[in-house]
């Protein structure tokens, strides 16, 4: 295939293939970049054109195939921050609410959590302060796992409105 040959090819095709990598890639700046290099990949092997299809489904194969390798190929290139690895590695890592605890005044947050229900408090209490797990409490209290994550749900709601309450004051 020649110059004007690959000019043919380059012009009938571009807009195809630039839509099969863009479905791929949603990212319109490297869907040119991709379709490009299907293109030139397409011009480079076109003796493997061995005519069982139509040249269309011979190309669009081509650009699918490529797409695919790119997208194995970032994905394995992706970096991680390092400490971001170790954070989901950490099981015991904090949690938002285990933060909150370690921030705020334990006397003051242990107040707080008295002024909640009994059952209530005693759920706050084993989770946070005492760090047991929900089966933990489950065996500990005698009670259904859903039960024990729906006064654990409740209890925080209670102390976030306890918090507010006592900022607008």
């Amino acid at each position: 295939m020649d110059e004007k040959g690959f000019n043919q090819l380059y012009f009938r095709y571009k807009r195809k293939i630039y839509y099969v990598a863009f479905k791929f890639v949603k990212d319109p700046h490297l869907a040119e970049d991709l379709a490009h290099e299907v293109l030139i990949k397409c011009y480079f092997n076109i003796e493997k054109f061995n005519r069982d299809c139509t040249l269309d489904t011979w190309i669009n194969r081509v650009a699918k195939n490529h797409c695919i390798d790119f997208l194995r190929r970032s994905h394995l290139n992706r970096v991680f921050p390092i400490e971001d690895v170790e954070s989901y590695k950490n099981e015991e890592a904090p949690t938002p609410e285990h933060e909150v605890v370690r921030h705020f005044n334990n006397s003051e947050l242990r107040r707080r959590v008295e002024l909640l229900p009994d059952k209530y408090e005693e759920v706050i209490s084993l989770y946070y302060f005492k760090n047991q797990s929900l089966k933990e409490i489950q065996h500990i209290l005698n009670v259904n796992l859903s039960t024990v994550k729906t006064r654990l749900f409740r209890a925080k709601q209670m102390l976030k409105a306890m918090y507010k309450n006592a900022l607008k004051c």
